[in-house]
């Protein structure tokens, strides 16, 4: 018996877990001791990683702190929160609605000063609804979700009256990345039949001209801009985190993220939060350099989050502009990827919504340029092209051949 496991052993064959296996069958990280035994060294690996990230988490006093899809205790308190707030006692004591369109960029705080602020409004028992229109992009998946509905098949009129008694009387109605919103009947219908405030957080700018005369003379919304932070608005950002979320920390450390972030990441709150996180994780608070790249590491892994919820067709759109800034070529170049991979090519029409669309993620900005008599719409990359390359890598590894 010994002479015949020596054989398979020589010509590849391994006696592993009570089976033969071949040399290929087994993992791409093992190897085998001296005597034929399998050495896992992914499991060694992942120890090591364990109590690493273990050492990592004793520098800590609350990671949740630094969990960007988390509401914190305490959150700094931009100025255009208390228009907000007068806003809506205004409402709580009158009754009267007051419709709000918030825009602002990415990182500005829109959303977690809208969810903070719905906290105080449940202390005082206003019903309130959040909703993000990327999750629920029509009226009626809307409707579903206020109802709890989950079966498609009702009449769409039958869900609307349902969720029209749900919040009938005083209510705060938010509606998080309105700019994904396919259909305006929800604030047509609500702004007409409820006593609800119907709170809209938006990135575009423009995004208060696309919706129907009637609909926005009903709803009659105020506005109100979340500009990017800037570099003191950044540091009491941080500040409150450190001392909320880590042992030790440095306030010059601190004022230096805050500076670059705000120079050269437009005040994303995100990256300078995550850029914290791996600053105070690795202890780097008097190493200038390697703050920077954590910065650096902390705006790509915020691209790559945005990378992973796309689709298929959406992130080869995104390659393809990366690459071509004239839309209508990029068109071109993109249908024959998606022959190449789907066997199928896309509209033109359905290409410019995955434009509009990319666009409204905070990924692109679509400029209208003359060329001689006509315009044309050309593509700015507001994302790492070499982070597009490497998710597409991923996937579509002949796309980069």
């Amino acid at each position: 018996m010994v002479s015949s496991i020596r054989f398979l052993k020589e010509v590849g064959i391994i006696l592993y877990g009570g089976q033969f296996m071949s040399r290929v069958e087994l993992t791409s990280g093992s190897q085998l001791t001296s005597g034929g035994e399998l050495m896992v060294e992914t499991e060694e690996h992942f120890k090591m990683k364990i109590i690493s990230m273990q050492e990592a988490l004793a520098k800590l006093k609350d990671p949740s702190v630094f969990d960007l899809s988390t509401t914190p205790k305490r959150i700094y308190e931009r100025k255009e929160l208390q228009t907000i707030s007068d806003l809506m006692a205004k409402y709580n004591v009158f009754g009267i609605p007051n419709n709000i369109i918030i825009y602002g960029p990415r990182g500005s705080g829109k959303t977690i000063s809208i969810l903070f602020f719905l906290n105080i409004l449940k202390k005082y028992n206003i019903k309130t609804f959040y909703v993000k229109a990327r999750e629920c992009p029509s009226s009626y998946t809307i409707y579903q979700k206020m109802t709890n509905t989950q079966k498609f098949g009702y009449h769409p009129i039958e869900l609307r009256e349902r969720a029209l008694k749900e919040f009938k009387e005083k209510s705060v109605i938010v509606i998080d990345e309105a700019d994904f919103l396919e259909d305006f009947e929800i604030l047509y219908h609500f702004s007409r039949s409820t006593k609800a405030s119907i709170i809209l957080l938006a990135q575009n700018i423009q995004f208060g001209k696309r919706i129907d005369e009637a609909t926005y003379s009903s709803l009659l919304p105020s506005k109100i801009y979340f500009s990017e932070y800037d570099a003191e608005a950044l540091y009491q950002i941080l500040k409150m985190r450190a001392e909320d979320g880590s042992h030790t920390w440095d306030g010059t450390t601190l004022q230096l993220i805050a500076a670059i972030v705000s120079r050269d990441y437009h005040g994303d709150a995100r990256i300078a939060i995550r850029a914290l996180f791996n600053v105070a994780i690795t202890d780097a608070w008097h190493d200038e350099e390697k703050v920077k790249n954590a910065i650096i590491e902390a705006s790509r892994e915020i691209d790559i989050m945005s990378l992973k919820e796309l689709k298929e067709t959406d992130l080869i759109a995104l390659f393809v502009v990366s690459k071509i800034k004239e839309t209508n070529k990029a068109y071109e170049i993109f249908n024959n990827y998606m022959n190449k991979i789907h066997h199928r090519p896309l509209s033109k029409p359905a290409f410019f919504r995955i434009l509009n669309y990319l666009q409204n993620l905070g990924l692109i900005t679509q400029v209208r340029k003359k060329v001689g008599k006509y315009y044309t719409t050309e593509i700015d990359l507001l994302i790492d092209e070499k982070t597009i390359e490497e998710e597409v890598a991923t996937k579509f590894s002949e796309l980069l051949t």
